[in-house]
Formats: C-alpha cells, sequence, structure tokens
C-alpha cells in the first residue's frame, strides 16, 4: 500500500517521507534500516543490528562494525582528527593538533583520546605503560601494581598493595600500607583542615575544622557530626541517615530510601523496583516514575504554570505505551516489548516488529494501523481521509470540500473514483470507464 510517499508491508518493509515531525526512513528489517531527518541533518544506517552502524551528522561520518570503530573528520576539514578502533587490538588516527598515532596491542604505541585520557603510550602491555591527562603525567610498570603521577600541582606513587601516597598542593595528602588495612588522609583546604586514619575493618576516625567522623567495623558503621552536617550508617548498605544543607537522606535498604537536594528529590521503594524522581531545572520540572519493568510514568512541566504538562510518556509493560511531545506528537502503541523510553535503534530495528496497533496523530493530521500495517486508516487536519484492508479494500474521501472519493476491492478487482472531472469505474483488474458527474 502507498500513500502519500508511505509504503509499508507488515513489520519487514518501510518507505516513508520526510513529515513535519518523522524523518524519511527505508527499512527491510531485520537487514537494514536507513533514517535521514532533514530537520537535523542526522542520517543512521543499521545493517543487521546490532552488528553494523553508520551515522552521518553535521558533516562527520561515525560507523560501528562488531567491535570495530570509526569516528571520521569533517569532509571540509580533512585534517582533523579521526580515529579507528579494531577493539582489543589495533588503533589508529589523527588527534586535533593534526598528528598521527597507532597502536597494536600489547606491543605497542600511542593513542590519543582514549578510555578518558588525553594521550596513551605503552610497550610490552602490561609491562609499561604512560598516559597524560591535562597536566597530569603517569607511567606505569606492571600495570596496575607500580605507577608515578606528577603535575603542576600533584605527585602520586605506589607500589599496589603494599604502599601508596597522594599529595596535592594546597589540598592535603593520603596514604596507604598493605591496603586497605590502613589509610591516614590529611586535608589543608583553608576552613577545613584536619586529618584522619582507618585501620580496616576494625576502626576509623577524622576530624576536621567541619566536621568529626568516627567509624566502627567500616563501612558498616559510621558517625558523623558537624557545624552543618549529621550522618549515621548502621549496618551498611541497610539504614543511611544524612542532614545538611547539600541533602536530606534516609535508606532503608532496600525497603526505602529518600535524598532530597534544592533541586532533586529522589525515592526509591523495594530497591530497584520502585523509583520516584523530581528534577527542577528552569524552566521546567521533571517527574519520573517507575515499577520496574510493568510502569513508567515520565512528564514535563513549566515551573511557571505546573498544570501545563509539556510533554508525557506512560508505558504499561509490555502491553502498552502512550506519548505526547513537545514537537505535539501523540502516539498510542500496543504492543511494546522495550521496557525503556526512546531508545533510538530499538525504535529503528525492533518495535515494529511486536507493535500490533498504533496511533499517531501530529498537527497534519491522524495515523492508525493494526497488525503490522493490514488494516490502516487516517485522516489530514481539515483535509482528505483514508483507510484499507490489505488485500481487501481501501477508500479515500476529501472531507473539506466533498469533491473527491473512492474505493476498490481486492486490489481493483472492483473500483470507482468521483472527483473535479467525473466518475471513474473499474472491474475485473483492467477494464475502466467514466460517466459524468
Amino acid at each position: 500500500m502507498a500513500c502519500g510517499g508511505w509504503i509499508h508491508a507488515a513489520p519487514l518493509l518501510e518507505w516513508r517521507e520526510q513529515g513535519d515531525l518523522k524523518p524519511a526512513m527505508k527499512a527491510v528489517r531485520p537487514f537494514f534500516t536507513y533514517e535521514n531527518d532533514a530537520l537535523t541533518g542526522k542520517e543512521s544506517l543499521d545493517i543487521l543490528w546490532p552488528v553494523a552502524h553508520i551515522r552521518h551528522w553535521k558533516g562527520e561520518t561515525d560507523w560501528r562494525f562488531l567491535t570495530a570503530f570509526y569516528m571520521g573528520p569533517r569532509p571540509t576539514e580533512p585534517d582533523t582528527q579521526y580515529a579507528f578502533w579494531f577493539l582489543p587490538l589495533l588503533a589508529v588516527g589523527r588527534n586535533k593538533a593534526g598528528e598521527d598515532y597507532g597502536a597494536v596491542f600489547p606491543l605497542g604505541g600511542r593513542v590519543d583520546n582514549w578510555f578518558g585520557r588525553d594521550r596513551m603510550e605503552f610497550v610490552l602491555f602490561p609491562l609499561y605503560a604512560h598516559s597524560e591527562l591535562n597536566d597530569l603525567r603517569t607511567d606505569h610498570w606492571l600495570w596496575p601494581f607500580v605507577s608515578r603521577t606528577t603535575g603542576d600541582d600533584l605527585y602520586r606513587f605506589r607500589v599496589f598493595p603494599f604502599y601508596g601516597r597522594s599529595e596535592k598542593k594546597g589540598e592535603g595528602e593520603s596514604k596507604f600500607i598493605l591496603w586497605p588495612f590502613w589509610t591516614s588522609v590529611r586535608r589543608d583546604h583553608p576552613g577545613n583542615r584536619g586529618e584522619g586514619y582507618m585501620l580496616f575493618p576494625f576502626y576509623g576516625h577524622s576530624k576536621t575544622d567541619r566536621e568529626e567522623s568516627w567509624m566502627f567495623l567500616p563501612p558498616f558503621f559510621r558517625h558523623t557530626v558537624g557545624k552543618n552536617v549529621a550522618q549515621n550508617v548502621y549496618f551498611w548498605p541497610f539504614i543511611q541517615t544524612e542532614k545538611s544543607k547539600k541533602q536530606d537522606k534516609l535508606y532503608v535498604w532496600p525497603l526505602y530510601g529518600r535524598r532530597t537536594t534544592a533541586q532533586d528529590d529522589r525515592r526509591f521503594w523495594l530497591w530497584p523496583l520502585v523509583w520516584n524522581r523530581q528534577e527542577t531545572c528552569p524552566p521546567v520540572t521533571f517527574n519520573r516514575f517507575r515499577i520496574f519493568p510493568l510502569l513508567t510514568s515520565e512528564s514535563t512541566r513549566s515551573l511557571a504554570t505546573p498544570t501545563n504538562v509539556v510533554s508525557r510518556y506512560v508505558s504499561v509493560w509490555p502491553l502498552v505505551s502512550y506519548e505526547r511531545s513537545r514537537l505535539d506528537l501523540k502516539r498510542v502503541r500496543v504492543l511494546d516489548l522495550w521496557p525503556f523510553h526512546d531508545t533510538a535503534p530499538i525504535e529503528r530495528n525492533l518495535s515494529p516488529l511486536w507493535t500490533l496497533y498504533q496511533l499517531e496523530r501530529t498537527p497534519a493530521g491522524v495515523e492508525s494501523e493494526m497488525l503490522w500495517g493490514l488494516a490502516r486508516w487516517g485522516s489530514q487536519t481539515n483535509g482528505p481521509a483514508h483507510g484499507s484492508v490489505f488485500p481487501l479494500a481501501s477508500w479515500s474521501h476529501d472531507r473539506a470540500g466533498d469533491t473527491q472519493r473512492g474505493w476498490e476491492f481486492l486490489k481493483g478487482l472492483v473500483g470507482y473514483e468521483r472527483n473535479e472531472t467525473g466518475k471513474s469505474w473499474r472491474a475485473l483488474y483492467f477494464f475502466r470507464w467514466r460517466t459524468q458527474p
């Protein structure tokens, strides 16, 4: 069936042109899906997802095939950075300064922007490795046992687990001996000077200008008091309390928990099953409630007018989900087997396979489909209405002026169409004739 640049054959084949709120889509599931959003300029191609994925956005092309990753330069700037990783064996690329790098694991080489580090070099890893992050330089021998880190304000050395020391100028010093049995700390920060130690698993104590803490059989029992804080832990992690300027916290884990800050209120019941969160992020607030995986409710409200719901999402897993977005898109879906909201690869590749019924309403109109498109009906706002039950019948009607109307049975065995020029009839697929209005 085709209508307005849209082709759909069950969940396997989908050809859709760009709409006001929905990107163009070409899909032959499960082999590939291609999505092109002209509004954002983002293109995505999945091949036997999750085996391979290609994305093109803002002039950059990234792709992944199994454990091979490529993050490419902009075509207009061919000398800008790029990276190709074939985990865990090979990495090559170019950094922002235009310097090329490469490494073959575990033999040796150099990799930039690797797992949170600006630069990493190694020879016969784990025998020797060197990493850099901002002004910090770290050398590892027999990683992770022996290391030394130097920086403008920091020095760190350790022979794990026998001895370690870290000192930061103006902040203080920390040490361990036979970790985790003995650790100590000294704070030099103005307004919060002090020191502490812990003899694991028996006792610990720390005291600063702001607070004092005692630990018994750490981490199971802890008591902290200070100018603006009071914390208690009993049989960690089961009972935890805290009252401070930053937060108000009460955990009776796993039965109940509450943590409240100026911008955030989080609660749970029967962790990890029931969660509730209210987050303030001006000019809106976000509300999320979940009974995992059975029920999910999310809403965004305006702070100025709390009764104004900007967007909403409700899911009764695995039966039905309802979504109303900020772009005034409303959608009802039955079934909805994915228990999380708005996961793009799932939406492109898998959701159509299990969706038995879907209704979408936009400012342009409303569309409904059932049983993977075998039954479809809908209408454009102040425009024509249409419907079909494949392969039995299809019909259309221009409601605005009632100048166009049509229907057909068994894909043209019998058909009728009326427009401004007259009436047209069809029989036995090949025979057509026209009559005057």
